[in-house]
């Protein structure tokens, strides 16, 4: 029998929640929703060559509503013959993310295969479809036209090439992708070379093209082997007139260069070019920012595409962004993952990967109405920032890769030259002593303060007097500053140290500050003239 409440209840289009329990129910709203996962998979597509391993795709369980189980990992349609690290099934926690990595053998045919992905838990199950692309190995050859050295990487219909001019140095004048040049060569200053700089004198600049007068720099010796080609040189100082030279008078810097071209026969389309450099003179060039190399690219590619979050080698999303114009300052550009690509609209153009520069990046842009092609003024540049302090007799190498076509297939190459080669820490700390300024008079104790930091770890900071170290500073002082100009660079980065002047006699000095990184790699700040006066 029902209540009269329950009467009058039952007039109204909806039962009122507080008469719910006298009616015998009611509505007591939407369920919750159900616990889920989402499976995500980056990228969605990937390519080997035949007898290597793909770069590794990244594979992520992500809760919904509160999922807090493990799911099991299944792939379906692994062509045969080809093994898959870790093997199939596996299981994943809720939230984590694990890497796959596809082996195809050597004799394995090439074509494209549809591998579906599929994560079960309970009575839920989510697939996805992974696309594994498989291609020839690169059949490299070599040959010589006029004065250009060129290596060519072919596989299927594709052939990417590399050109070097020996009346330039053996400077990179082609990068290119199925006839398409993504290298300016306008002049002497542009390509893809090595340029040699110092922090304090901005005249001593040997640059492996030649100088601002068009002089090229001559070659030494080059060599084409069936598949490397090789050259040697002596980089011409950039501004020969603070030299004793000019038009018709090219001065040869203090620096000598040896360049290595290899294609990397495990990927496609990619170059790497190893450089060895002597320092030929007597004299200490101050630490100071290097291009190593400098990239230029023809007008189309005036895009510069990289990753700059904080969560390197996880396939974040990169951005693509025009440099500033030539004569405007810009800011530094965050690269963790050490690549950058001037790219056109179309995602194509020259991705740079330089695994043990800085992840630093600078670069800019120089129009020109009209023009766009390889060897005609408008231009765009970018380099990975390196510093080094170059010593008497000073020799180091580095290796960087150079990759034309689609910078999202050249990314994915990165990441597997990223897990299989090495990146030597092989460059110095960068800083700069801010106190006590150049030329000042200083007596009693006075402080020598600045700021330092590395790639890896400062491990020693040294103030030197004339050549000799007067002391150890202290550092790790805050510099919010630093940040600020550096993006991500740590804030504790200050050093400081109470130099006694009264043990110097009064004179003229120079105050130097030496820091070894953790590799024993080190950095002489620029000299600061002093005068003691007690």
């Amino acid at each position: 029998m029902r209540s009269a409440a329950c009467a009058r209840a039952l007039s109204l289009p909806i039962c009122l929640g507080l008469l719910a329990a006298a009616c015998g129910g009611g509505s007591a709203g939407p369920p919750p929703p159900k616990a889920d996962f989402a499976l995500v998979i980056t990228p969605e597509a990937t390519f080997a060559v035949t007898g290597n391993t793909t770069a590794p795709v990244v594979l992520s369980v992500a809760p919904q509503n509160g999922f807090s189980d493990s799911v099991t990992v299944t792939l379906q349609g692994v062509p045969q013959g080809v093994t898959v690290s870790p093997s199939s099934p596996f299981v994943l926690a809720a939230g984590q993310t694990r890497s796959l990595a596809f082996t195809v053998p050597a004799m394995a045919p090439v074509g494209i295969a549809s591998i579906t992905v599929l994560a079960t838990s309970g009575a839920l199950s989510h697939g996805a479809q992974l696309t594994l692309t498989t291609r020839a190995q690169p059949a490299v050859r070599t040959y010589q036209d006029g004065s250009v050295l060129y290596l060519e990487s072919s596989s299927g219909s594709d052939t990417a090439r590399i050109g070097l001019e020996t009346k330039w140095g053996g400077s990179i004048v082609e990068v290119s992708l199925n006839g398409v040049n993504f290298v300016n060569a306008h002049d002497t200053g542009r390509e893809v070379q090595p340029a040699f700089r110092e922090g304090k004198d901005l005249n001593w600049n040997p640059t492996l093209g030649g100088d601002v007068y068009d002089q090229g720099t001559a070659i030494i010796a080059y060599m084409v082997s069936p598949d490397a080609l090789s050259t040697q040189a002596q980089p011409l100082q950039w501004s020969p007139d603070f030299y004793g030279g000019g038009a018709g008078r090219p001065v040869p810097g203090d620096m000598l260069v040896e360049q290595t071209i290899t294609a990397v026969t495990s990927q496609l389309n990619t170059f790497k070019v190893h450089y060895k450099a002597t320092h030929l003179g007597r004299d200490l060039h101050a630490n100071g920012i290097q291009e190593l190399p400098a990239v230029y690219t023809n007008q189309d590619y005036s895009r510069f595409a990289r990753y700059e979050d904080t969560s390197p080698w996880t396939y974040g999303a990169t951005t693509a962004t025009q440099f500033p114009i030539l004569g405007t300052d810009g800011p530094l550009v965050y690269v963790p993952e050490h690549w950058g690509a001037l790219v056109n609209g179309q995602t194509l153009g020259l991705t740079g990967f330089a695994p043990s520069n800085y992840p630093y990046a600078q670069g800019f842009m120089a129009p020109d109405p009209g023009a766009g092609g390889p060897t005609d003024n408008a231009t765009n540049y970018f380099i990975l920032q390196s510093y080094l302090t170059i010593a008497p007799g000073y020799v180091f190498e580095w290796d960087v890769y150079l990759i034309p076509g689609d910078y999202r297939d050249a990314r994915q190459i990165i990441y597997w030259l990223h897990e299989t080669q090495g990146a030597p820490d092989i460059f110095t700390a960068t800083g700069a002593t801010d106190s006590p300024s150049t030329g000042s008079t200083i007596s009693g104790v006075t402080t020598v303060a600045g700021w330092a930091f590395d790639d890896l770890d400062v491990s020693k900071t040294e103030v030197l007097v004339d050549g000799a170290v007067d002391g150890t500073a202290s550092y790790g002082a805050t510099r919010p500053d630093i940040p600020a100009v550096f993006p991500h660079a740590p804030a504790s980065v200050g050093f400081s140290y109470p130099l006694d002047t009264t043990k110097y006699p009064n004179a003229a000095h120079t105050l130097n500050v030496r820091v070894t990184d953790s590799s024993g790699n080190v950095a002489v700040f620029a000299d600061v003239p002093v005068t003691v006066s007690n």
